[in-house]
C-alpha cells in the first residue's frame, strides 16, 4: 500500500471514530467516507470503480449456471447440466418475464443486505448495486426502458425511514443512465412479515397488495423491477402482475440475493426478517 493510500485510510478511520453521529447520520457519513473493501474493511478495492477487493469478491456466494433461464433458480445438485426450466417455470408460475439474482442469500451478501435494510448502513448501497450490475448483460441493459423498485407500505416506510429497494434502484439507474420511477408502483395493503410463511401463505399474504398509480409511465415499456431478496418470488410476482395489467411490455426482476431452502443462512443473522 502506498503512503498516500495509507494516509487516506488512516484519516477515514480517524473521522469515523471521532464523529459521534448515530443512526442514519452515521450511515450517511459512512456513505461519504467508505472504509476500503465492503467485505473485509481491510484491503482496498483493486480499482476506483469497485467496492470489493479480489479476496472478498472471490468469496461472494455467486449464483452461476446452471440456472433456470426464466426465474434464475440455480441447480446446485446438478452442476454439470446446462441451463433448463425449473418445475415452477414449466408450470408458468411467475408473472415476470425473467428474474435474476447475483448471489445466494448467505455470507457477506446476506450481511450487506441486512446491514442496509435493518441497520440503515447506507454505505452498503454501492457494493450491493455493484453485485446487481454483474448480472446485467449488455443486451439486457439495452432492452430496459425504466427501473421500478418494489415499494414499501407507507407504515413500513415510516418505521424504517427509507426503502432499500428504492435506494438500490436509484443508484443502479444513475450508473446505467436509465430512468427510475419510484412513484409508479404503490403498496396499498399492509402485509405481515413473510419469513415464517410457506409459499402458498406468502402468495395469499401479498395478493392484490400492489397497484400502479401512473399507468401512462409504463405502458409499452420494458421494465426492470428491483428488490433486495428473492425468496419465493411472491412479492415480485404481484408487482409484475400489476405492471403487466397496466400494459408494461415486459417485466424483468433483479435482486441482490436469492434465498433457497437448501442453502443454510448464517447463524448469526438467522433471526432477521427478510420479508419487506
Amino acid at each position: 500500500m502506498t503512503f498516500e493510500r495509507l494516509n487516506v485510510k488512516n484519516s477515514l478511520h480517524f473521522l469515523h471514530n471521532l464523529l459521534p453521529f448515530k443512526g442514519l447520520g452515521s450511515a450517511f457519513l459512512e456513505l461519504l467516507l467508505p472504509r476500503g473493501c465492503a467485505g473485509c474493511r481491510e484491503n482496498w478495492p483493486v480499482s476506483a470503480e469497485s467496492c470489493w477487493c479480489d479476496v472478498c469478491r472471490e468469496k461472494l456466494p455467486w449464483i452461476r449456471s446452471p440456472i433456470c433461464p426464466v426465474c434464475g433458480r440455480p441447480f446446485q445438485k446438478s452442476p454439470g447440466s446446462g441451463d433448463h426450466l425449473c418445475g415452477d417455470c414449466e408450470l408458468s408460475t411467475y408473472s415476470f418475464d425473467s428474474a435474476r439474482s447475483a448471489a445466494f442469500h448467505s455470507g457477506v451478501a446476506r450481511d450487506g443486505v441486512h446491514r442496509l435494510k435493518f441497520g440503515g448502513h447506507l454505505h452498503w448501497v454501492p457494493p450491493l448495486v455493484e453485485l446487481l450490475e454483474t448480472v446485467l448483460t449488455d443486451e439486457m441493459k439495452q432492452r430496459i426502458d425504466l427501473i421500478v423498485p418494489v415499494p414499501l407500505h407507507v407504515r413500513r416506510l415510516r418505521q424504517r425511514g427509507f426503502n432499500q429497494a428504492a435506494l438500490l434502484a436509484r443508484e443502479l439507474g444513475r450508473r446505467l443512465e436509465i430512468p427510475v420511477h419510484c412513484a409508479v408502483l404503490f403498496r396499498r395493503i399492509w402485509t405481515e412479515p413473510q419469513t415464517r410463511l410457506n409459499r402458498e401463505e406468502r402468495l395469499h399474504n401479498v395478493k392484490g397488495a400492489f397497484v400502479v398509480l401512473r399507468p401512462a409511465d409504463i405502458k409499452g415499456k420494458k421494465t426492470l423491477l428491483i428488490d433486495d431478496v428473492f425468496t419465493t418470488g411472491s412479492t415480485l410476482c404481484e408487482c409484475a402482475g400489476a405492471l403487466k395489467e397496466a400494459e408494461a411490455a415486459e417485466v424483468h426482476a433483479l435482486t441482490v440475493s436469492r434465498s433457497l431452502p437448501d442453502w443454510r443462512p448464517d447463524a448469526s443473522l438467522q433471526d432477521l426478517d427478510d420479508s419487506q
